[in-house]
């Protein structure tokens, strides 16, 4: 069942990604050096995602705490951007830099080496724009959303840049999505 939720993972990342690519392809049809551009990036994701090693991890249900983390970094972000009006790299910064901390308590513990991509992923949710994001319900569901991505995608793409934003990307498309199709 694992591995049917990370295959799934796996292309959920694929498809928000190029689904920001046909969303720049589609507001640049007339710009053709901008399409070769995109059609030569799409061409490289597309090699780099299929060519890139994948291994799988048994221990699922002990990394649930990694929503908890992502749901953190995405309320405290929000709120600090938000509430408090420091903006929103000011805010991710913030917390980004808190969170690195974090494994210095116990170097031992693996627990705690895995709270800063976590709380980061979820600083990039808090990043979303008040228009976009309009109150901490909407940030406490794409958190989630983005912390159980983060959980199926653990072992997948490391050492790519762009993974923890593209996973908070998706989480905010997504709770969007929902969000719209219900309302």
């Amino acid at each position: 069942m694992t591995k049917i939720f990370r295959r799934l993972s796996f292309f959920i990342l694929i498809l928000v990604q190029f689904i920001f690519l046909f969303a720049i392809f589609f507001d640049k049809t007339n710009a053709p050096l901008v399409l070769l551009f995109l059609g030569i990036i799409s061409v490289l994701i597309s090699l780099a995602y299929f060519k890139s090693p994948r291994q799988e991890e048994r221990y699922f249900i002990k990394d649930l705490y990694l929503i908890l983390f992502a749901v953190t970094g995405a309320l405290s972000t929000f709120f600090i951007n938000i509430e408090l009006k420091f903006g929103p790299v000011i805010a991710a910064g913030f917390i980004g830099t808190l969170a690195s901390f974090v494994p210095s308590i116990n170097r031992k513990s693996q627990l705690l080496k895995e709270v800063p991509p976590a709380i980061y992923c979820g600083a990039f949710v808090g990043m979303t724009s008040a228009s976009v994001a309009p109150n901490l319900k909407f940030i406490l569901l794409a958190g989630i959303i983005a912390g159980s991505i983060l959980i199926l995608s653990k072992n997948i793409f490391n050492g790519f840049g762009g993974k923890l934003g593209t996973i908070a990307f998706g989480g905010v498309a997504i709770t969007s999505a929902i969000l719209y199709t219900l309302l």
